[in-house]
This record gives structure tokens, C-alpha cells and sequence, in this order.
């Protein structure tokens, strides 16, 4: 398993136990990619997930323009217009996640 699986993976289970529904997993978009799209208080948020590994990543910082366009650009083909952010973390024996609701 690829480590972007690996947080995604992560990102799902954070969701899951926390009574929040996974509605779609990798869903293609033309030639964007949706990594998770889930259910917060019955409306429909499209899941950006980010991963690093090892102390001091900061994953979000790769959640640039470019890539904030074009999950946006997926999220709309869908008609979905609120975009979260998650980081997962792996360092050592530790998993970080951080849920950013409405990124930009």
C-alpha cells in the first residue's frame, strides 16, 4: 500500500468513527480525482488528503493552487461546493490527522 492509500485509508476511519458517512472513495472526475467525498450534517463535502511521513512534514503545505483548483473543479462537476482538507501524519509510532472544513 502506497502511502497516500495509507492516508486515505486513515482519513476514512477518522470519518467512520466519527458517525460521519464515506459516501465515495477515489472517484474520477474527467481528469481530476476526488479522494473522498463524505456526509457532514446531511451535506454532501468532498475530502482533499494529504500525507507525510516522519516528524515535521507538514502535508498541507502540498495542498497548493493548482491542486485546490482542480479538487475544486471535480467537487463542481459533482455539484458539491464544500471542500475540506485532511492531513495524516505517520511519525514513528505516532498517526497525526487534522481535518481543515473549508479550506480557501
Amino acid at each position: 500500500m502506497s502511502v497516500g492509500s495509507a492516508g486515505e485509508e486513515v482519513a476514512a476511519r477518522f470519518f467512520a468513527e466519527r458517525g460521519i458517512p464515506v459516501l465515495g472513495r477515489n472517484v474520477r472526475c474527467g481528469r481530476d480525482e476526488i479522494d473522498l467525498i463524505v456526509r457532514v450534517d446531511g451535506t454532501p463535502v468532498v475530502v482533499e488528503v494529504k500525507t507525510g511521513v516522519g516528524e515535521g512534514t507538514r502535508p498541507w503545505e502540498r495542498f497548493d493552487d493548482d491542486k485546490e483548483r482542480s479538487v475544486r473543479r471535480a467537487a463542481s462537476s459533482l455539484g458539491i461546493s464544500r471542500v475540506d482538507l485532511v492531513t495524516v501524519e505517520f511519525t514513528g509510532e505516532r498517526v497525526v490527522v487534522r481535518w481543515l472544513p473549508r479550506i480557501g
